[in-house]
């Protein structure tokens, strides 16, 4: 037990270097641990896998630069799997940066699909009318930011153009091939196959949620771990048809695309830091009990 009583003294400067060594090991050597997708990201797959090509999809990017590192690689994959599926996102935002950050998302991965549009049709694995670089206005549109939160969410479910009468770099979207429906008809909430929000606060996928009984649409969220909890509620009343639920989360989406991206790479850091931390947690309990036997027995 003295060893236990011991520990209770450590320099916690320790602690963190075995912490910090615990995360930048695993950055030297680059090894991967086993991913297993689990059902809240196997739902968002499934359900865009079964959206006929040419679908649109309206992304809602509801999060800052603060948590982009949790959030961007999930986008990232997604935007991945739309285009090689001819899925043809609608980027909205409620969040003022968020439609930077959507850009960026969009950049990285049409740069990946490029990369691997060749492969994946040589081994027939995108659908009819995929294109290898897709067209901003026709297979793709970043509408950005609009302010109001679920005011704007509300409004869109209305009058979907009326909010976006140009996208975020001015072109008008009357025009737009992305926005033509089979009839003629302005293009509306019901022309939009799924609704995706990536949510770090307030604004997010809840606005879409809260206005459901205008919309009518199915959806689905992408969202910081913290808030993991709070969501998997929507996913239980089946209001969300699945979720991607921080690094983890965007890390079993790459797994499904087949893509190795800051997901997969930080699965590792993450969860041997954890496993040390978890120790020490065990260590810490451990030398508690000892103490208080110790304290016991000079009672006694």
């Amino acid at each position: 037990m003295d060893i236990f009583l011991k520990l209770k003294n450590l320099d916690r400067r320790w602690v963190y270097l075995c912490v910090a060594i615990s995360v930048i090991l695993p950055m030297v050597f680059k090894f991967e641990l086993p991913i297993y997708p689990g059902k809240a990201v196997q739902g968002i797959y499934d359900k865009i896998e079964s959206l006929e090509p040419g679908s649109r999809v309206f992304l809602s990017f509801d999060f800052d630069p603060a948590a982009e590192p949790e959030l961007g690689p999930g986008c990232i994959a997604i935007f991945l799997h739309m285009f090689r599926r001819n899925i043809k996102p609608v980027i909205g935002c409620n969040w003022p940066v968020g439609s930077e950050i959507a850009e960026q998302c969009l950049i990285t991965a049409k740069e990946i699909h490029k990369q691997t549009f060749k492969e994946y049709e040589k081994a027939g694995k995108l659908v009819k009318g995929c294109v290898e670089d897709p067209k901003v206005g026709v297979d793709y549109v970043n509408l950005g930011y609009k302010p109001g939160g679920i005011i704007h969410v509300k409004n869109l479910c209305t009058d979907f153009m009326g909010p976006y009468p140009q996208d975020r770099e001015g072109t008008p979207t009357d025009n737009m091939p992305i926005f033509k429906t089979k009839d003629g008809s302005r293009f509306s909430m019901n022309d939009i196959a799924l609704i995706i929000s990536y949510t770090a606060g307030t604004n997010g996928i809840e606005s879409f949620i809260s206005n459901e009984i205008f919309h009518k649409r199915p959806m689905a969220a992408g969202c910081t771990s913290v808030n993991i909890p709070r969501f998997t509620t929507y996913l239980q009343t089946g209001q969300l048809v699945g979720m991607i639920g921080g690094l983890p989360g965007a890390a079993e989406y790459e797994k499904l695309v087949d893509h190795k991206g800051e997901g997969r790479a930080g699965m590792a850091p993450q969860s041997i830091a954890h496993l040390v931390i978890m120790i020490f947690i065990i260590l810490g309990n451990l030398a508690f009990i000892a103490e208080n036997r110790k304290m016991g027995k000079k009672k006694a």
